[in-house]
């Protein structure tokens, strides 16, 4: 019996010791990085466009160059204010213009970048930390841009953008007028729970934190930001709950952030309730 117990014992503690091992293996392996940001090859051959725009490649290293773009307004007057904006995770610069016909009619001009090994930009995405640097560097080179440097800039995240419009916003609040984000979660492993089945951990959610990085703890970053910030997100959101965005929000600062609660499909606000979203661009600026 003594040598049963002793056996069982041993197995447990192997059994144990092997799945401490593996998710260690999985944090620093950053293998849920690579899970994140795989794009299944979305890229293209040459960017068009029917916008007035100016187009730029940014050299990080040797072998990684990031694609970006500045659209215009089709006007002979300065724009009234820049907006950069970080989009969802399957949407490039050619489909993400898309959201921008009434946002540039209106006066303002739209900066957005592709992070690596998407779209026209090279590299490859696989740490969350990194693309952080690449996001403030960009953002710091495009704030230096003669077209930019004078005018109000909001910082508009929709998504998995948003965890980069905040982390943006919460590092570099001196630069900007304001933050908009919609349909954006409040930690990678606040989502991550929610897509566990990706991982095969569909009847283990509350294990999955314990094997992500949260190089992006939005509800934590936007509780630094003191500039105005705007939280959308819309109730029938399925792809991210509702629940998520309203944690966000709970963990800001209530003195300058709005939540607006809509109805519609993820990340559609803009096309469901256009000139409402145009004037919280605009008061923003205005303030």
């Amino acid at each position: 019996m003594k040598k049963i117990v002793k056996t069982i014992k041993w197995l447990m503690i192997t059994i144990i010791s092997i799945l401490i091992v593996a998710v260690l293996w999985i944090r620093f392996s950053r293998f849920t990085d690579t899970m994140i940001y795989k794009t299944n090859g979305l890229t293209y051959d040459s960017f068009q466009t029917e916008y007035t725009h100016q187009e730029y490649y940014y050299e990080i290293d040797k072998n990684v160059k990031i694609h970006a773009v500045l659209f215009k307004p089709d006007s002979t007057t300065a724009p009234i204010g820049t907006i950069i904006h970080y989009s969802g995770k399957g949407i490039h610069l050619m489909s993400s213009q898309k959201y921008y016909k009434s946002i540039l009619d209106k006066g303002f001009q739209v900066f957005s970048f592709e992070r690596r090994n998407f779209g026209k930009s090279t590299g490859t995405a696989d740490n969350s930390v990194q693309l952080k640097k690449d996001a403030l560097y960009v953002f710091d080179k495009i704030t230096k841009h003669k077209d930019v440097v004078d005018t109000p800039i909001i910082i508009w995240g929709q998504s998995l953008g948003g965890a980069f419009a905040i982390m943006n916003a919460a590092e570099r609040q001196e630069k900007i007028n304001g933050l908009i984000v919609e349909g954006t979660f409040s930690s990678f492993p606040d989502i991550g729970k929610v897509y566990a089945n990706a991982l095969h951990m569909e009847n283990f959610k509350a294990f999955v934190p314990l094997l992500m990085n949260n190089d992006f703890p939005a509800e934590k970053e936007i509780k630094k930001i003191k500039k105005p910030v705007l939280v959308i997100h819309s109730h029938n959101d399925e792809q991210v709950p509702y629940k998520l965005g309203e944690k966000l929000y709970e963990s800001s600062n209530k003195d300058n952030t709005e939540f607006w609660k809509i109805k519609g499909k993820h990340i559609k606000a803009l096309f469901d309730y256009e000139k409402e979203y145009i004037d919280k661009f605009l008061e923003m600026i205005n303030n």
